[in-house]
Parts: structure tokens; C-alpha cells; sequence
């Protein structure tokens, strides 16, 4: 396990000072399978490498310094993953792994379900906040208030839920 733990903190280190998001599937030796490139807010992984995840550990970065989102979390279950990775440039890392045989790969609906993590939702706090506060965000202020409250909704979702779906949430530093 030791060459996959060094393998990541390597690779998730090397991410920091990126501005857009790539991703890396490697095995569980710590083996890089795949490099992925990507966007500002998303990795494109073609639908051709899907066999190559399954049972194994996908990395990503993103530049926003925040948690999973429920599109990450769908497809890491689509994929069959051992593991998904976020990593920051605030150097810190989250992770979502199978942690029991008994897999429950209903997280991502459960979540869609009780919108975890919704933009939708996030609007209607700021919405509420500018009602209380009198205070409008507007541009990269909105941006930034509506990014993090999706995050922290999951990164607390996942703190006290993961482990009823058979998956171990963690967080901590690279």
C-alpha cells in the first residue's frame, strides 16, 4: 500500500498550483494507468476507459479547494472504483473508498434525493442570507459563497452518512 500512498501524494502534490482539473487512475500498487485532462470544473474520462477503473484508485484535483460533488460521487460509483481523491491547492486531500464487502452503490441516488450539494440549494441560502443581511454577492463573491456551501453541505453529508453505504470518507493533508 505504501506505493500507492506515495504515488498519490506525489501526484496530488504536483496538482496544486493547477487552475483547471486533471485526473489519475491508478492501480492499487500505486501504478499510473491513466492521465486525464480537463477543464475548469470537470475531468473528461472517455466512456472507452470505464472497464480500467473498476477496483482501482481515481485522483483529481480541484482548483476551487473544496470536496467531492455529486457528479464525482456518481461516478466513481458508475465506475466501480476501489477509490476517488480530491485534492486542493491547499494542500489537502478528500477520499471516498469501499470499506466493507457490503457495498450500498445507492449513495449517489440517496444523495440526488435529499440534493445534497445542490446548486439549487445553495441559491436559496445566499437568497435567504441577503434577505437577513441586506447584503448582495454578486459575480465572483456568488461564485465563491455558492461553491462553498455546496461543499461543506458535502463534506458533512458524507462525514456522517458514508459509513451506512459500506464507504469510508476521510479527509486530511498531502
Amino acid at each position: 500500500m505504501s506505493g500507492l500512498n506515495e504515488s498519490l501524494q506525489a501526484i496530488e502534490k504536483a496538482k496544486r498550483g493547477l487552475d483547471y482539473e486533471v485526473g489519475t487512475l491508478l492501480s492499487s500498487d500505486g501504478t499510473v494507468l491513466r492521465e486525464y485532462g480537463g477543464t475548469d470544473h470537470q475531468v473528461d474520462t472517455p466512456v472507452a476507459d470505464s472497464a480500467l477503473f473498476k477496483g482501482n484508485v481515481f485522483t483529481h484535483n480541484h482548483p476551487g479547494g473544496r470536496t467531492f460533488t455529486l457528479e464525482d460521487i456518481h461516478s466513481f460509483i458508475g465506475s466501480e472504483a476501489k477509490e476517488v481523491r480530491v485534492s486542493t491547492p491547499q494542500g489537502t486531500f478528500f477520499s471516498l473508498r469501499e470499506n466493507s464487502e457490503e457495498i450500498n452503490r445507492s449513495i449517489a441516488n440517496v444523495m440526488t434525493e435529499e440534493k445534497v450539494g445542490s446548486h439549487l440549494r445553495a441559491r436559496d441560502i445566499i437568497l435567504q442570507e441577503t434577505a437577513e443581511t441586506g447584503i448582495w454577492l454578486a459575480g465572483e463573491e456568488y461564485q465563491k459563497r455558492l461553491f462553498d456551501i455546496m461543499g461543506d453541505e458535502m463534506d458533512k453529508w458524507l462525514s456522517e452518512n458514508a459509513g451506512e453505504f459500506g464507504y469510508l470518507y476521510t479527509k486530511g493533508d498531502l
